[in-house]
């Protein structure tokens, strides 16, 4: 087993700050794909641009991790937030036309050559074959995509691009193995994604109520909304964040947590966040109507998938995600199902009494000492 890493810096600098800020902006082009057409095709390419968002930002990030903040460094995360905003400006078209994804899909190889080049300087992996190169052969695909007719073809080579990616850690899972990891600073960084994900949330819902004329219902939607934040909030800051750095300082092998905790686990609840953002956009504009189509399963949808992040997690750090969490994920996949049948605030109303009451539930459960009841899974590594 490899010794813990000794941290070059246990908080984001602020060069890694001022990278964040475009990712604030990367995660509002991508969110706006289904707010202008809202279809699953266009939910599907939504997540798809999310997802290469977000292996960038996860690749940049272990990139400069345990690294001393110098004016090099900094310049890397420069050049790095630069090709992220070229591709955030371009993300609502990557899908259409040929000069617009070619650009998008150039930014990401320029990217991920800069990440392949700064792993290989810093001798993070004993074989040329790791998800590094791996990642760089799939931003190549994404180049060749560029040169398709827009339709399936196309996006059958994004999701192959987005799996290739996605797999490579898991598939090659031992070549993590030898890089070493703090377990202060990589926490802090990925929360640092949620909270901006949740604030993408609240500018989205905001930026759609200060263009409209609003009644008592959607002033009520607003409020709502503004709770269910809050509410998702309190899921991850209170006791997940916690759970996380306890893990990563405590489990033998680091890398399965940054894996599969981090990496893995995280987009899912970046993914249902961005989906609540949407859903919740809908509603405040027409609080008392029926949302057919897809904007009537987004909100409930996205909830879900936030607290099926969760699950997930918790079953990779501990061995069993809790009773609380799962049948309040189950129950809000129920709702989603249902949710073109309700009105959009009918829906809101009882998310936001889900993640309310489970909220409750847990403090309830902590502040008496009481044991969580878990759900026994299988561990697999």
């Amino acid at each position: 087993m490899t010794e813990p890493l000794h941290e070059a810096h246990d908080r984001a600098s602020w060069a890694e700050l001022f990278f964040d800020l475009v990712l604030v902006f990367a995660v509002t082009q991508a969110a706006h794909l289904p707010v202008g057409h809202p279809n699953w095709g266009a939910v599907g390419q939504a997540v798809l641009l999310l997802a290469v968002m977000w292996w960038s930002w996860v690749g940049v990030t272990l990139a400069v991790h345990g690294v001393e903040d110098t004016d090099r460094q900094r310049f890397f995360l420069f050049v790095a937030g630069l090709c992220m905003f070229v591709m955030a400006i371009t993300a609502p078209h990557a899908f259409t036309g040929r000069a617009t994804p070619l650009i998008f899909a150039g930014a990401h190889l320029v990217l991920r050559l800069l990440l392949w080049n700064a792993m290989r300087r810093k001798k993070a992996f004993e074989t040329w074959m790791n998800p590094y190169s791996v990642t760089l052969v799939s931003s190549v695909l994404l180049v060749i995509a560029a040169f398709v007719p827009s339709g399936g073809a196309r996006d059958g080579i994004w999701i192959a691009a987005v799996l290739l990616a996605f797999a490579s850690p898991a598939v090659r899972s031992r070549t993590l193995q030898g890089m070493q990891f703090g377990a202060t600073h990589l926490p802090e960084r990925f929360a640092l994604f949620v909270i901006i994900a949740l604030g993408e949330s609240v500018a989205s819902v905001g930026n759609g109520a200060a263009e409209s004329h609003l009644g008592v219902s959607a002033w009520i939607a607003i409020a709502l909304t503004f709770a269910l934040g809050c509410g998702l909030w309190w899921l991850y800051f209170a006791y997940g964040f916690a759970a996380i750095e306890h893990s990563l300082r405590t489990n033998a092998i680091r890398a399965t947590v940054v894996r599969d905790v981090l990496s893995y686990g995280h987009m899912l609840l970046v993914v249902g966040l961005v989906l609540v953002s949407v859903g919740a956009r809908a509603v405040v504009e027409h609080p008392t109507e029926i949302a057919h189509g897809v904007n009537g399963h987004l909100l409930a949808l996205g909830a879900a998938l936030f607290v099926l992040g969760f699950c997930f997690t918790r079953w990779r750090m501990f061995g069993a995600p809790t009773v609380g969490r799962t049948v309040t994920a189950l129950g809000l996949f129920v709702v989603a199902a249902v949710g073109a049948l309700l009105p959009g605030i009918v829906t809101l109303i009882i998310v936001t009494a889900a993640i309310a009451a489970l909220n409750g539930y847990e403090h309830w459960v902590v502040s008496t000492n009481r044991p969580l009841a878990l759900v026994r899974l299988p561990v697999r590594s």
